[in-house]
């Protein structure tokens, strides 16, 4: 539970938050982050997850954040990636019935509807399924949090930035 204060501090905070979460790391006060001090700011988040999944989130987060292709964030690319994870956050709590960080397939459904996300000619059922089985790389038939960041960041991330379909609230 230390680790889900910590990520709540963060993710449940305002825009005023974000910003000063990002002037924390912005290391160099040019108005922007490096990759290293995005990592910097990530770790912040004490996700727990193993380092290949923590890299891999982090480099599809900037990927996706880095609009301009500059090899930096600006606090404008920022704050929407910032409002996409804390919709997420929100989403995967709520569908926290059990309140021990783990969803099931059910629940994960739930959230990508809560989401809003759009199933398109598959249909949200198969997207969700599908999408299910690729956070569930173990196989156990339920994920935590960090396992639906990376999927969020790897999978859904670019498109909901790049079209605003991200959930606001």
């Amino acid at each position: 539970m230390e680790m889900e204060a910590c990520v709540d501090a963060v993710l449940e905070g305002s825009i005023k938050s974000a910003q000063h979460l990002f002037g924390r790391y912005d290391m160099d006060l040019d108005g922007s982050l490096c990759q290293q001090d995005f990592y910097d700011l990530l770790l912040e988040l004490n996700l727990a997850l193993p380092y290949p999944d923590y890299q891999r989130f982090v480099d599809a987060c900037f990927a996706a954040a880095d609009a301009d292709r500059d090899g930096r964030l600006s606090i404008h690319d920022f704050i929407p990636l910032y409002k996409a994870i804390a919709a997420v956050r929100r989403a995967f709590r709520r569908q926290d019935h059990h309140s021990n960080g783990q969803i099931d397939r059910y629940d994960f459904y739930q959230m990508l509807h809560e989401l809003e996300l759009d199933g398109g000619e598959q249909g949200l059922q198969a997207v969700a399924d599908a999408a299910f089985s690729k956070a569930d790389a173990p196989g156990r038939g339920i994920v935590n949090f960090g396992q639906v960041l990376v999927w969020y960041s790897i999978y859904m991330l670019g498109s909901s930035l790049a079209h605003g379909s991200v959930q606001q609230q």
